[in-house]
Parts: C-alpha cells; sequence; structure tokens
C-alpha cells in the first residue's frame, strides 16, 4: 500500500510538472468554479423572481405573432434554457455531493496556477508526503516496527520513550576519515545528515572569540532543525551543493527535472523534513572539541558526541600528498593540527568523565583495522541499529581501492600504514617533532626509518588520561 501510495503521488507530482498540463487544469477549475458561481447566481435570482410558467410566458410573448418561423424559433429557444436550467441544477447537485476534503484540494490547486506562494506551499506539502512514504517504506521493509512508528508520528526512536530524537555529532578536523564515518552512519535509511555546517567559515580552524560563538549558534539551531535565519549556512549550501545533497532521500523528494531544485534550499521544507527523522548526524571539522560541551549540555537534545582522531602523520600525508587545497597555516602546519589535538584530548578527558554514555572517542586505525567490530561496537554506544545498508556500506567501502582525493573506498587495513610509503623523511621529522607529545597520549609510536613499516611499529593501545 505505501508503494501504491507513493506511486500515484509520483504521477500527481508528474502531472502538474507540464506547463500545457498546469494550463489546462487551470481551465477546468476555472471552468468549474465558474459554472458554480453563475449557478449560484441564478439560484439566489430564481428564489426573489415570481415564478412563470415556461408555456404560458411564451404564449403570452407569442401572442398576436403570426409568422410560423418565429414561432418555432422562440419555442426552440425555450427548450434550450428549459435544459439549460436542468444540466446547471444537475451540476450544483454533484458539487454538493463532494466532500470538503476535495473542494479543498481542487481550491489548492486552482489557487497555485494563479499564485507562486500558493504553489510552492503546494510542491512543499506533497514532497514532504512523498518523503515521508518514502522513509516509511525504506524502514518498513527491514521489519523496523518501532522505527516505522516514529517515522510515521515523526517522534523519537527508541526500545523506551526518548524526549527527543537522537542526534549524533563527528567532530575531527580534515583528512582525518569524517567522511567515511559519515557517509557510515548515513547509509541508514532512518538518519538525517547535516554536513559540514561550517563550511561559510572557510579553510581555517575555530578556536575562540566570537567566531566560536557564533560557530556554536548555528549548530545548535541545525541540529534542532531550525533553518529559519540560517541564510549564510544556505548561502554556502548553493555553493557547495554536497552540504544538501548528501542527504540522499530529502534530495530526491524536493529536486525534478520539472519543478528544479529550488525547494531543497528553503529554510521551512528544510525544517520540516529535518523533523521527520529519528536520528540525525552532523560532521564537524572546523570547531574544536571543547565547544561541542553546550550541545551535551543542554536538556532539550538527545545528543551522542563522536571524537574522531587520527596519526597526525596520515593527516598530514594526506593533506599534502592527496589534496590540493590545503593551502592555509590551519591546514597543512602539524604545529597547529597537534596543538589542537592537545587541546581536543584535555577536553575529551572531561567529555569522558562528564557524559559517559554519551561521548565516545574513536581512532581512525581501530575502526580500519577492524571495521565491522569496530562500528558495532559505536553503534551499540550511540543506541543505533546495525542497519543492513551499513554491512553492505562496510563489505563495498573497506575492501577495495579507488584511489580519488574524496573515495571513502578503501582497503582499509593498508590505510593504516599507507602515509610511510609517502611521507619524506624530511616531513616525517618536522611532524614527529611537532606531535611527539600527543601522538604519545593517543597511542601512536615515532619511527626512526618509513622502511618495513607495520602496525604494530606504529599504534600502540589508547588509553585516555585520568581526569583530575
Amino acid at each position: 500500500m505505501p508503494r501504491l501510495k507513493r506511486r500515484l503521488q509520483q504521477v500527481g507530482l508528474a502531472f502538474l510538472g507540464s506547463k500545457w498540463r498546469r494550463f489546462l487544469l487551470l481551465f477546468l477549475l476555472f471552468s468549474v468554479l465558474l459554472a458554480a458561481q453563475l449557478i449560484t447566481s441564478y439560484s439566489k435570482l430564481a428564489g426573489t423572481a415570481a415564478p412563470v410558467e415556461a408555456d404560458d410566458a411564451g404564449a403570452d410573448v407569442l401572442a398576436g405573432v403570426e409568422d410560423v418561423t418565429v414561432k418555432k424559433a422562440f419555442n426552440i429557444k425555450t427548450q434550450q434554457a428549459q435544459q439549460g436550467d436542468s444540466t446547471r441544477t444537475r451540476l450544483l447537485e454533484a458539487l454538493t455531493q463532494l466532500k470538503t476534503r476535495d473542494l479543498q484540494k481542487a481550491l489548492k490547486l486552482y489557487d497555485a496556477t494563479w499564485n507562486p506562494a500558493a504553489a510552492q506551499k503546494l510542491r512543499m506539502d506533497q514532497a514532504l508526503q512523498s518523503l515521508k512514504m518514502t522513509l516509511l517504506e525504506e524502514v518498513s521493509a527491514h521489519g523496523y516496527v518501532d522505527l516505522m512508528a516514529a517515522a510515521h508520528h515523526a517522534r523519537p526512536l527508541s526500545d523506551t520513550p526518548r524526549p527527543e530524537p537522537l542526534q549524533v555529532v563527528i567532530v575531527t578536523t580534515w583528512r582525518s576519515g569524517s567522511t567515511f564515518m559519515e557517509e557510515l552512519l548515513n547509509s541508514h535509511p532512518a538518519v538525517f545528515n547535516q554536513y559540514e555546517p561550517l563550511t561559510f567559515f572557510g579553510l581555517r580552524q575555530i578556536r575562540n572569540g566570537q567566531d566560536s560563538l557564533k560557530a556554536q549558534r548555528v549548530i545548535h539551531e541545525l541540529i534542532s532543525c531550525k533553518y529559519d535565519g540560517q541564510d549564510e549556512y544556505l548561502r554556502s549550501a548553493h555553493e557547495v551543493r554536497e552540504l544538501l545533497t548528501r542527504n540522499k532521500l530529502v534530495w530526491k523528494v524536493c529536486s525534478s527535472e520539472d519543478w528544479g531544485d529550488a525547494l531543497c534550499f528553503n529554510d521551512s521544507f528544510l525544517s520540516q523534513a529535518c523533523h521527520l527523522f529519528p536520528w540525525r548526524t552532523m560532521k564537524l571539522v572546523r570547531l574544536r572539541l571543547r565547544f561541542v560541551r553546550a550541545l551535551l549540555q543542554d536538556p532539550e537534545l538527545n545528543v551522542r558526541v563522536v571524537y574522531l582522531v587520527r596519526d597526525p602523520r596520515g593527516v598530514i600525508n594526506s593533506r599534502t600528498d592527496t589534496v590540493k587545497w590545503c593551502k592555509t597555516a590551519d591546514c597543512n602546519d602539524p604545529g597547529l593540527l597537534c596543538n589542537d589535538m592537545d587541546e581536543d584530548l584535555r577536553a575529551a578527558v572531561d567529555l569522558q568523565r562528564d557524559f559517559p554514555d554519551r561521548f565516545y572517542v574513536l581512532r581512525y586505525e581501530d575502526m580500519s583495522l577492524n571495521p565491522v567490530n569496530k562500528t558495532r561496537e559505536l553503534l551499540s554506544h550511540l543506541t543505533l541499529d546495525f542497519d543492513p545498508h551499513m554491512e553492505e556500506f562496510l563489505a563495498s567501502h573497506t575492501t577495495k581501492n579507488y584511489d580519488k582525493p574524496w573515495s571513502t573506498s578503501r582497503e582499509s587495513k593498508k590505510r593504516v600504514t599507507y602515509w610511510a610509503s609517502k611521507l619524506k623523511p624530511d616531513k616525517l621529522n618536522d611532524v614527529q617533532k611537532a606531535c611527539g607529545s600527543v601522538m604519545a597520549k593517543f597511542g601512536y609510536l615515532t619511527i626512526n626509518s618509513t622502511k618495513n613499516v607495520t602496525v604494530d611499529k606504529i599504534l600502540g593501545p589508547l588509553v585516555l588520561p585520568s581526569s583530575p
């Protein structure tokens, strides 16, 4: 049944998408409304005018007229008028039989043909309904009864009721495996993805001052599904469409060949679409870890934070060897990178102490070496299901290499030591000199040569320091 409803809706959208079909629809609706208006006017006149029998009136008019042709023509006109009255009466009776909902739909369609705002509202309503049906269809295919109910009622999902939907925030930095993590979580059909919402700050880290306050306001509003007033974010989404296209289910219903994709950038649509999903994810690569404490402290949010860290030697190699855009000091200076890691570590210790059930530290290398088991552990901490889509994603993205800068398909176990074959000795020395202390705290071991590097030579256990 959901598939049939969805198909009927798609047919309706396709019908409305044609300019000529919209014109035909306008013409038909206008004709119906005009007929209704004429009938109403006629009924009012008929109710106030004195009744006159057609035959008597005809006799009075034709009295004294001898021309047979004139008499015959008058009689024909009289019969046509009577037939017209009968047709209008039947039409009026038919209109009175229509349900209120059907009349409202007709009026909406009629209004939409004249009023751009009404057309946008109609398009938005249909897209949201289609999204809801698609979401229900996706989750019902795997038998998630609770999830299906949560999606249907746009309420949070849990084995026990939750005050708010679950929101997962990934905090890391560029080229640390965050896109892989984001795509893994987003492969679940019930996840609404908010991809790098702070892109408009540019290629720099947000560490303090007014920028940090502004960034915290933006992420708090967006994670609460409040897109109204987020002009800078929406402008950046126009320029970097990946910010929205990575929400595949949402983008699918808000863009079409006939209507374009303007609806996808509508703040009201995004807010309502966001509320339909029981789970939401957000990836942050520009904001340092200590600034997400406010999200964890907010009693109106149900946030889980994942801090994703990677060996700085691998990060620097990826930034300098794989991509061409890493031109700022915040991106290519290993000293700044490792200062950020050190501050993040101190914040992580405090967050682990204060929010043990809602904060999780994950090393890129641990996920790469054992993706399935580590994913299960992560999802268990986040209280998310291990959806079959996620299993398929891991199978296709951790066993093959696609050597593209933004590709997340890697032979994951080989990625742990990959940087050793690429990083030049002088660059290796620079990174280890600037980062040696913080590397040791995260369990990364220094080396003297990049020859014959194995995992056990560069990776030790992760043991967070005790909080004071």
